[in-house]
């Protein structure tokens, strides 16, 4: 008997059996760690980018808060010197092309002292989104570097002087003419008309013609060469080389007078005749220059090496009118209706004087044994000069003429 198979299906075994859909979920999870991964590396991109910019941004800010500090120094006119009250402000601001803007704000704290904030802001991109903007705000004090110059009489000198004629040495402490509000009171105390040389004899032709407390005086300062090369924090060299004014063609100088920029009110500094404005009215006063005090340097071509054997160069003065510090390389003559209000330093000698020079300060002499070949090497009062000893007058053209710098000591700091 024939036995009949039936048709069973054939079992397959389960590890082989298909499974609809794992495919799709196993490309997507593929997919979503994919995506997770670009995203990532993406995200950490865009990070360092934006960080790289932020460091950009702050050091371009920092720089332009930097350049502002710098910037105030390096333009510093002088005028803030005697103008600017103690705890007054002024604000002023700098564009940076293509780096951004500062603002800088300086207040004056006292006589010598000013406190300077300077905020620079920097962007990146075309708009200046605050998200997109740095600001850095840095700070310094300066202080003024104002000479200390050792002006005690009318007249210091290293060597002879002579006095004939009709000329006055006053050591007396005048105020300058109509300076009524600008010079202190009290006075300070009177100086002698003439300081020179220990075992030196002026030579006087009247007695009224040198007054002072004393009449003069002998002095080891008058007697040392730094007196007239070393002032305090400033030198011969560095007075020169800050010097509004250098003019090296002596010979005959015919005065100054001040003057305004053409078209406005304001004080031209940048005319080589123009040495500030001494008076206090008259036809030509000029009064926006009245805080201005100058310092000049005058020598003749070739300027001699070193300062102060110049035994040939007289640089004449003939009339105009001035304030500051007058350097002179050289010896000096004072003709017409020449007037300084400050004080005036000479390398060499001051010779005969004509007309009606008036100087209200002091006039230092190193006459090193130099003068004219063929004339005594004394200097001379001669003519119609007129030399009153003013502290006031001297004080303002310290002040005035003085230079800004860094205070010695944490004059710096970056507030934030």
């Amino acid at each position: 008997m024939t036995r009949r198979l039936r048709n069973r299906p054939r079992s397959v075994p389960r590890r082989l059996q298909s499974r609809p859909g794992f495919a799709m979920f196993m490309a997507l999870g593929a997919l979503v760690i994919i995506a997770v991964l670009v995203a990532g590396s993406s995200f950490i991109t865009l990070q360092e980018s934006q960080l790289g910019q932020n460091q950009l941004v702050q050091s371009r800010a920092f720089a332009a808060a930097e350049y502002g500090l710098n910037k105030i120094q390096a333009d510093w006119d002088k005028t803030p010197n005697l103008q600017m009250a103690n705890g007054a402000n002024f604000d002023t601001t700098y564009t940076l092309t293509g780096q951004g803007t500062c603002k800088v704000r300086y207040t004056r704290l006292n006589n010598e002292t000013f406190w300077l904030v300077s905020e620079g802001r920097a962007f990146i991109g075309a708009t200046q989104l605050a998200s997109r903007t740095a600001v850095k705000r840095v700070s310094a004090i300066l202080r003024l570097r104002i000479p200390t110059i050792k002006a005690e009489a009318a007249v210091t000198t290293n060597g002879d002087i002579k006095v004939q004629g009709s000329p006055l040495l006053d050591g007396n402490n005048n105020d300058p003419p109509n300076w009524t509000g600008t010079c202190p009171s009290p006075k300070a105390p009177n100086k002698p008309g003439i300081v020179l040389p220990p075992g030196e004899i002026p030579d006087i032709q009247k007695a009224s013609l040198v007054t002072g407390t004393p009449q003069y005086v002998q002095s080891a300062v008058a007697a040392n060469p730094e007196t007239y090369v070393r002032f305090g924090d400033e030198t011969w060299n560095t007075l020169r080389a800050s010097a509004n004014h250098v003019n090296t063609t002596g010979g005959t100088i015919n005065g100054g007078t001040p003057s305004y920029i053409t078209g406005t009110t304001d004080c031209n500094k940048n005319d080589p005749n123009n040495w500030g404005e001494p008076w206090r009215s008259g036809a030509s006063y000029k009064a926006n220059c009245v805080n201005y005090f100058p310092i000049l340097f005058f020598t003749c071509t070739p300027p001699p090496p070193p300062t102060g054997t110049n035994t040939s160069c007289t640089v004449h003065f003939s009339g105009g009118r001035g304030q500051g510090i007058l350097l002179v390389d050289g010896n000096i003559q004072m003709n017409g209706n020449f007037e300084w209000y400050g004080l005036i330093v000479v390398t060499g000698v001051i010779q005969k004087a004509n007309g009606t020079a008036n100087i209200y300060g002091s006039v230092m002499a190193a006459n090193a044994d130099i003068g004219p070949v063929g004339t005594d090497p004394a200097s001379e009062a001669l003519g119609n000069l007129t030399i009153k000893y003013s502290a006031c007058g001297i004080e303002r053209a310290m002040r005035g003429s003085a230079q800004v710098v860094q205070a010695k000591s944490r004059s710096f700091v970056e507030l934030y």
